[in-house]
């Protein structure tokens, strides 16, 4: 890691790309903003690069060392496995896994993993990523400018978690972290080198609706998967962060916190590990940015 050039950290939306520009050696973000690319991101690598290229022009064509790259835990395999000491080669023994939860091939699938605990005698806790194949060589093969290329690719839940450990010391507590997007809601339950539960509540249902009738029915669905997951997952929580698009827009807000009546909502804009942007514009996008930014720090975590 070269802490003299700034590390990009992005997320790819549907149509649109959420970008944070961080200084490692201030242990401060830049700049962030969210692109509208009118394409995916994934499947239209020369746009994707365009819009990221025209940003960077309009930001003094910044020194970016580290690019890494998040997508939506809605495009990817999410899964926390526990691996028996009988199994001595980990990469084979979730290759098979990923065999019997996909229905098509799974060489057409990159995966990659996360040891979080345990040991070969006892077997350990592994977090499984996975992502169409096509995607992970398109960006790779894709861009032209080779030095905007990322090299790390992950998927939001992993940046979030990353988010929390390097920006706000994620302890062993558990946390509540709800990232709601226009395209999506995941709700992930962690604590340190543990992901509890991850659920999520569709938006397509949405559509067509009134603004105020479609944040009363969405804030009541993630209420009711808070309560799933106590339930069935024993991931009791009285405190959630809130982050994402949504996360902006007061109205939704205040529906969600009524719509989690006992619980405390506090929105994902503040860490005591890192600084953040004081720009206006800059400022008015960190909770949207939030799996952007946890992407940025990614190259901090030692």
């Amino acid at each position: 890691m070269d802490d003299t050039k700034l590390h990009l950290g992005i997320e790819a939306g549907d149509v649109l790309l959420k970008v944070a520009l961080f200084d490692p050696r201030e242990k401060k973000v830049l700049k962030t903003a969210t692109l509208n690319t009118a394409t995916s991101p994934l499947d239209d690598v020369s746009s994707f690069e365009s819009a990221l290229q025209a940003w960077l022009a309009e930001n003094e064509d910044a020194d970016v060392g580290t690019v890494s790259l998040t997508v939506s835990s809605f495009r990817a395999i999410v899964r926390q496995i526990f691996v028996p000491p009988e199994a001595s080669d980990v990469a084979e023994y979730l290759r098979w896994f990923l065999g019997t939860i996909v229905n098509s091939d799974v060489n057409d699938y990159f995966f990659d993993f996360q040891i979080l605990g345990g040991d070969s005698k006892l077997g350990r806790t592994v977090l499984l990523i996975a992502m169409r194949k096509i995607w992970v060589d398109a960006i790779r093969k894709g861009f032209r400018n080779k030095r905007l290329a990322p090299k790390i690719m992950e998927v939001d839940v992993l940046s979030l978690m990353n988010l929390l450990e390097v920006g706000a010391a994620l302890s062993d507590g558990l946390e509540c972290i709800i990232k709601a997007d226009v395209a999506g809601v995941m709700l992930m339950w962690v604590s340190k080198n543990n992901l509890k539960a991850l659920r999520c509540c569709s938006t397509l249902g949405l559509a067509g609706k009134e603004c105020q009738e479609a944040y009363a029915k969405l804030s009541s669905e993630i209420a009711g998967q808070v309560k799933l997951a106590a339930e069935e997952n024993g991931a009791s929580v009285n405190q959630i962060k809130l982050c994402g698009e949504l996360a902006t827009d007061i109205l939704f807000v205040e529906d969600l916190r009524k719509a989690l009546d006992g619980k405390t909502l506090s929105l994902l804009d503040s860490f005591a590990g890192i600084r953040l942007p004081v720009d206006e514009e800059s400022a008015s996008h960190v909770l949207s940015c939030a799996g952007a930014i946890g992407a940025a720090l990614r190259s901090m975590k030692k």
